[in-house]
């Protein structure tokens, strides 16, 4: 197609999304940062608690890694739930509460 060509045709302008403006970090985004900062932390935290349960303990020293570790994982739940609120937003909610609200 030229650009030459007039046909009388009238096409609609196109309307997208605006463009976001760029005034910052959203208060959605840090919420965020802070639930990939969470899933890291206990990343790192669980993996020297197990190195450290590799090496053999004393069983009063295996009982704190060991709690440690639980600790580790609670926390990636958390930061997992976190990004996952946000993330999915209202797709992961309505998901959530459909299954805590289906009456049997």
């Amino acid at each position: 197609m030229s650009e030459d060509s007039d046909n009388g045709e009238n096409f609609e302008e196109f309307k997208g999304r605006p463009d976001p403006s760029e005034g910052g970090l959203t208060a959605t985004e840090m919420i965020m940062g802070l639930g990939f900062v969470l899933i890291v932390a206990g990343f790192f935290l669980g993996l020297f608690r197990l190195l450290g349960l590799k090496d053999g303990q004393i069983p009063a020293d295996y009982d704190e890694h060991l709690d440690q570790l639980y600790l580790s994982y609670i926390i990636m739940f958390v930061g997992m739930l976190i990004t996952s609120f946000l993330g999915f937003g209202g797709m992961f909610r309505r998901a959530v509460t459909s299954v805590f609200s289906s009456e049997e």
